[in-house]
């Protein structure tokens, strides 16, 4: 309200702000309202989610419910089992990409892609447990023929996976941006940003596949490092506290049916 108070005086005074440095003035400290309300009401631990130290903004409504729609999708006995089935697999792929400075969190990409299941093969042609496509692999020094695929072997397509995961950062600048461009691939993602002048993943307007994949990648993250907090994220309680801070937006609110939940175990 300080704030507020001295832009308005300032502008009385001195004339040097704007009608439109005004209004910035008001949306930031009515921004930082609304995020005071929602973490009065909500325990901070529920909100400090993160994907590469990158913040997820929980508390804007309509992220709160694509996370709480992933979370659920990912709340299947056939999931709890790939977890316990790939632990070992999944610490192999953390010690890689740790050499070359990737954040272990992109650890979860075979999981989303591929189920971690190196036989699995897109309709396009990606394979293994990367899903790379042939043209990519071999660009990243993969061998892909008729007689050796690469891409199944879990050690060498993570030494390329954790290559090219690197050289997208390099472009991008941004973790939650590199693991749009995985999905879409980094000139697409570069052309939203630039046709819409942002920066920011979950500012960007993106086609439904890559919006949908920052998603998958937190809530298959939760459920592997913190179930007990996925578990109160899935039902429902946390999105409903949400939207009583805007009041406006409760309307907008989609009554869960478990029934009609799409399950999203191999990414498709």
């Amino acid at each position: 309200m300080i704030r507020l108070i001295f832009v308005a005086f300032s502008i009385a005074v001195m004339g040097k702000l704007s009608m439109s440095e005004v209004e910035v003035e008001k949306k930031e400290l009515k921004e930082l309202t609304e995020l005071k309300d929602t973490t009065d009401t909500i325990n901070s631990d529920l909100l400090a989610i993160d994907f590469c130290g990158e913040a997820i903004p929980l508390s804007e409504l309509r992220i709160a419910q694509r996370y709480q729609t992933m979370i659920r999708n990912y709340d299947t006995p056939e999931f709890r089992k790939l977890m316990t089935n790939t632990e070992k697999r999944m610490r192999t792929v953390e010690t890689i990409l740790k050499k070359y400075g990737v954040p272990a969190d992109f650890k979860y990409i075979p999981i989303i892609e591929s189920a971690m299941n190196n036989e699995v093969k897109s309709h396009r042609g990606a394979g293994g447990y990367w899903q790379f496509m042939p043209s990519t692999a071999k660009s990243l020094g993969l061998v892909v023929d008729s007689e050796r695929d690469d891409r199944k072997h879990l050690v060498k397509s993570t030494h390329a996976a954790a290559k090219y995961l690197v050289s997208l950062h390099k472009q991008l600048g941004s973790w939650t941006l590199v693991a749009a461009a995985y999905n879409a691939g980094p000139q697409h993602i570069q052309d939203r940003m630039q046709r819409q002048n942002k920066n920011d993943y979950f500012k960007l307007k993106l086609n439904a596949e890559t919006t949908k994949y920052m998603y998958k990648l937190i809530a298959v993250k939760e459920w592997f490092s913190n179930p007990e907090r996925s578990r109160e994220w899935g039902s429902g309680e946390v999105v409903e506290r949400i939207a009583e801070t805007k009041p406006d937006t409760k309307k907008d609110l989609v009554k869960y049916d478990p029934n009609t939940v799409v399950r999203l175990i191999t990414g498709s």
